[in-house]
């Protein structure tokens, strides 16, 4: 069985390239190790901050190196649907179905260390990369999978959303009344927005950042108390009002601007994404010392991991809160999906930036 890769250039992304591979025969297939045929996956913002962040520390080039054969190259995880082709694991039904963390490839040989009708979990040669990422759900049997015409919220929205719910639960862990608005970066992006919702229904007042030719999109979705461009920070009214950022966007600039009209009125400066990339360039020494320590990094993983083994139920509400979100975009009509972009076409087409807010992108896996 013939395996092909989209690889990118580590460090130079908007170069890449397509490899062949060749998988272990069906004959010649160990015990309990499956393979699976990747039929569909979504590609964000959120798998370019994957791009990005494919260095230490968190090391998102790890999930797949080995399929690229090239310490130059690496395989961008995404998030997508596979069908048991062959299977070796007598809990692993062939032709079962499968949402979970891919490479950008044709198919994916796994020898699971754990399984069961509803899941399976891979161990990775990282045992420091962030467990959550290593199940596997059947969608027989996974609360977030209603019908066959949820997939394509599901593959743009359920990581984005689930980031958006924790991020919503850290707030309220973390601040609950204690401040009098949040500001949220990027506000066009699916992450934000989901965040938005969910800080609506708790009463929090919500501010929207975000480019120019992304505010009429914003205003659209109603879920912002007001709304900015990012040459209108300081238009944003301040006085003595006790402020969260949630940044998504990880402009440098942004950053310099919002410390600036804001200054010791931001309570804390939560990063998450990687949506612009020049923070990581940026001078950070030329932002106030009061920036730099109310300055922290959110990695959903880990406050997942901890709240998890704090309520055991949280991800059954998690699920509930994403059916009435995705409810409520369908209703409303906050997405709509390309299903008819090639794999080069959808990876351009994010690497550049050039995606309307609006546009969800799925590609369809070629057999």
């Amino acid at each position: 069985m013939l395996q092909r890769c989209f690889a990118v250039t580590k460090g130079h992304l908007s170069k890449y390239r397509l490899l062949a591979n060749e998988l272990t025969p069906a004959a010649s297939l160990e015990a309990n190790e499956i393979i699976l045929n990747i039929d569909r996956f979504a590609f964000t913002a959120n798998n370019m901050t994957y791009a990005h962040a494919g260095g230490p520390p968190l090391n998102y080039w790890h999930f797949y190196d080995k399929l690229a054969n090239d310490k130059t190259l690496g395989i961008i995880p995404v998030w997508g649907f596979a069908t048991v082709a062959l299977s070796r694991n007598s809990n692993i039904a062939e032709g079962s179905r499968h949402y979970g963390f891919y490479p950008m490839a044709s198919s994916v040989k796994f020898n699971p260390s754990k399984a069961d009708v509803p899941s399976f979990t891979v161990t990775r040669d990282d045992p420091e990369l962030a467990a959550m990422y290593n199940t596997y759900l059947n969608t027989a049997s996974d609360p977030f999978y209603t019908t066959s015409s949820c997939e394509n919220n599901m593959m743009i929205f359920r990581p984005l959303f689930l980031t958006s719910f924790f991020l919503n639960d850290y707030c309220w862990n973390q601040f609950r009344s204690s401040v009098d608005q949040i500001i949220l970066t990027s506000a066009s992006s699916k992450t934000a927005f989901a965040l938005a919702f969910q800080l609506k229904q708790r009463g929090v007042k919500v501010i929207g950042l975000t480019s120019q030719r992304n505010v009429a999109f914003c205003e659209t979705l109603s879920l912002y108390d007001s709304l900015y461009s990012y040459d209108q920070i300081s238009e944003i009214p301040s006085n003595t009002t006790k402020t969260v950022v949630v940044d998504m966007a990880r402009s440098h600039d942004v950053n310099l601007a919002i410390d600036k009209h804001f200054a010791k009125h931001i309570v804390q400066n939560v990063g998450v994404g990687m949506t612009h990339n020049t923070v990581l360039s940026g001078d950070k020494t030329a932002l106030s010392e009061h920036a730099q320590i109310t300055r922290t990094f959110f990695f959903a993983p880990a406050w997942i991991k901890r709240r998890i083994a704090e309520d055991a139920s949280i991800m059954e509400t998690a699920a509930a809160s994403y059916v009435k979100f995705t409810a409520t975009s369908d209703e409303n009509q906050w997405l709509d999906f390309n299903t008819d972009m090639t794999v080069e076409e959808v990876y351009a087409a994010s690497e550049s930036n050039s995606v309307n807010p609006n546009t969800g992108l799925i590609t369809k896996v070629e057999p």
